[in-house]
């Protein structure tokens, strides 16, 4: 739970990669105008953040409803010389799923940018310390694209991992392994293979609409995106196309694999009934002779008080038939190869 307090971040922007914090009071006790150029980082679930963006924030009202929405995709918006932009980016908070994607809500405009967010993001914080080193963002703008490059960037380490682990598992599928293994350790892959394609698929959702709404940010003129930062947003749109591209594969090969493992597992236990069939085709000639003669009920044949064929070799002789009939399956069996 993200502690209720207003402003995460605030800053004022010297122009030269650096500048001054902003405290809560000073954003309260001052209007918007006179703290631009700025960045405020507010606290979403904080009630006295969401009233200043409502009441004095000078952001138009059909705007602020697109920030405060409870459920958000990402997309770009225009208003007048000003622009919403719903982003999403990779869960790092631990304890919670990466593909569990979290918030960042933006407003930007000449006089600066107003963000807001319901989850830590790790890249935000970066960009706050590059600030105070006073190597950062000179501008309201540029810090919105290195927003925009840094949350893209986060997602490379992230499918890099599920690259690997689909590499891994498309390896045990390839090696020949004995039935039972397969047998063992295919619920354990296919589990595996089923998360690895609803993370794929959750954040390929976001992911598509996402570049959309940089690409929209990228044609759209606004006084305050200068041109020099048009080739970096086509960087932006070129890494996300590649991850959209990445997810894709990896949905797709996981698809084919789990497909691979479930023929596996079904040859395996196919072969196990083959195996079970084999074996109680084979002894029921044998059981029928066995039941057929009696060999433990005095009185049928091949017993020596049988009323049939009474002998002393009654066992001897039985034993003989099955050894016949045993052989003759054998051989049957392997004129239709079934053995």
């Amino acid at each position: 739970m993200v502690a209720a307090y207003p402003v995460i971040h605030a800053w004022r922007f010297d122009g030269v990669g650096g500048g001054k914090p902003l405290t809560w009071s000073e954003i309260q006790a001052s209007n918007v105008t006179k703290l631009q150029p700025f960045w405020l980082y507010l606290n979403r679930n904080a009630d006295p953040a969401t009233h200043w963006i409502q009441t004095r924030s000078g952001v138009e009202s059909s705007a602020v409803k697109a920030l405060l929405a409870n459920e958000t995709r990402p997309r770009c918006s225009r208003f007048n010389d000003g622009a919403v932009l719903l982003l999403r980016s990779v869960n790092e908070n631990e304890g919670h799923d990466f593909h569990d994607m979290v918030a960042l809500r933006l407003w930007v405009d000449a006089t600066g940018v107003v963000s807001l967010r319901g989850r830590r993001m790790y890249f935000v914080e970066e960009v706050f310390h590059a600030l105070e080193n006073g190597n950062g963002p000179k501008t309201p703008a540029e810090l919105l694209v290195t927003f925009l490059e840094r949350l893209t960037g986060r997602m490379e380490p992230i499918l890099e991992h599920m690259r690997s682990q689909i590499e891994e598992l498309e390896s045990y599928t390839l090696t020949e392994r004995d039935p039972y293994d397969a047998r063992r350790d295919g619920p354990r892959i296919r589990q595996q293979l089923g998360r690895l394609r609803v993370a794929a698929v959750a954040m390929r959702r976001y992911l598509s609409p996402q570049k959309e709404a940089i690409t929209r940010l990228m044609s759209e003129e606004f006084s305050w995106m200068g041109p020099e930062y048009k080739p970096r947003l086509h960087e932006v749109i070129n890494e996300t196309t590649r991850h959209m591209e990445d997810l894709d594969e990896i949905r797709d090969t996981a698809g084919i694999i789990q497909d691979s493992v479930a023929n596996v597992v079904n040859e395996g236990l196919n072969d196990l009934l083959f195996k079970l069939t084999m074996m109680s085709a084979f002894f029921m000639p044998l059981s029928f002779v066995v039941g057929w003669f009696g060999s433990n009920v005095s009185g049928l044949y091949l017993n020596t008080d049988s009323a049939w064929f009474p002998t002393e070799h009654g066992f001897t002789l039985e034993g003989i038939i099955l050894v016949v009939i045993g052989a003759i399956e054998v051989w049957f069996f392997k004129r239709l190869k079934w053995l």
